[in-house]
Parts: C-alpha cells; structure tokens; sequence
C-alpha cells in the first residue's frame, strides 16, 4: 500500500498538471483505472479513455486551474478532498467546488477517481 504522504503527493501533482500536462497527468493513472466524473455518468475506464475525458473538458474552456484544499482525508488506499475548480474562456470565468475520492494502487497511482459535483455548481467568478 501507498504511504498518505504519497498519496497527498499524486494529489496535489493531480491537480497541477490538469491545467496544461495531458501526458504527466495521464502518468498518475494506474492501467485499467476508472474516471467517473461527475458521479453518475459514465466511467471512463482506461487510460485512453480518460486522456479523451481531458481532451473534452479542456475543450470547453481555454484555461482550467484545479486548486486542492490543504485537507486532504487519506484512509489506506483512499483519499478524499476538496478542491475548486475554475474555468476561463472568452465568455468569462467560472468556478466551482468539487469533492473528489480517489484509489490508489501500491505505488501510489490512481486506480480510481469520482468527481461529486454537478453543472447547477458552476457559477461566474
């Protein structure tokens, strides 16, 4: 099993390489590992599907920053935390919260990840 410190690290690296690192973000994904974002669609299973997953958000924006909250619940292989969301485009900023629940597999790569938001979350900034 991963250390907490390892996992808070693939975290936060989670999360600054969203914005312009496609392949160092996909780096962070263990094979076969599933992306249900938000909760309820769905899952995106696999790397290749969850680099199309990145390729479409990022299209809907043409700036996307994720900032985790310096909590960041860690319980054996789990993990679970907040972090805010902002999209920039030519219409303006918008933002959101987001709570995320990750795996992770014994070298500290995600196994799975689902996003608990909704598209009523989205407010201008």
């Amino acid at each position: 099993m991963a250390d907490a410190d390892a996992i808070r690290n693939t975290i936060h690296t989670y999360c600054e390489r969203y914005t312009d690192d496609r392949d160092g973000w996909l780096d962070l994904f263990a094979e076969g590992a599933t992306v249900e974002d938000p909760v309820g669609s769905e899952p995106n299973v696999g790397k290749e599907a969850i680099g199309a997953f990145w390729d479409m958000t990022h299209a809907m924006a043409d700036n996307v920053t994720l900032t985790p909250s310096s909590y960041v619940k860690v319980a054996g292989n789990e993990a679970a935390f907040a972090m805010d969301a902002r999209m920039e485009s030519a219409d303006g900023v918008n933002g959101m919260s987001i709570i995320d629940v990750m795996t992770f597999d014994d070298d500290g790569k995600i196994t799975s990840q689902r996003a608990y938001w909704d598209f009523a979350d989205i407010t201008a900034v």
